[in-house]
């Protein structure tokens, strides 16, 4: 698409904010829309999965500290 959204490239920061709000199901349309346009599928996967497992470590670190917190 000459002079479309895909000319411009999408930033990292992009990605992650496209995660972000992924995350919690809450999108614009007109933002999804020029995001998938513009974003590599790499960038989310790779982005998606990082976004995950930050997830994940701090899902068991407030865990743990709740449960170390009512046995102590």
């Amino acid at each position: 698409m000459p002079g479309g959204e895909r000319d411009k490239e999408a930033t990292f920061g992009a990605a992650v904010k496209t995660i972000f709000w992924s995350f919690f199901g809450v999108r614009r349309r007109a933002h999804h829309e020029s995001e998938t346009v513009r974003l590599k599928p790499a960038h989310i996967v790779v982005t998606g999965l990082v976004a995950a497992a930050i997830f994940v470590v701090v899902l068991v670190t407030l865990a743990r500290f709740i449960v170390g917190a009512t046995n102590g």
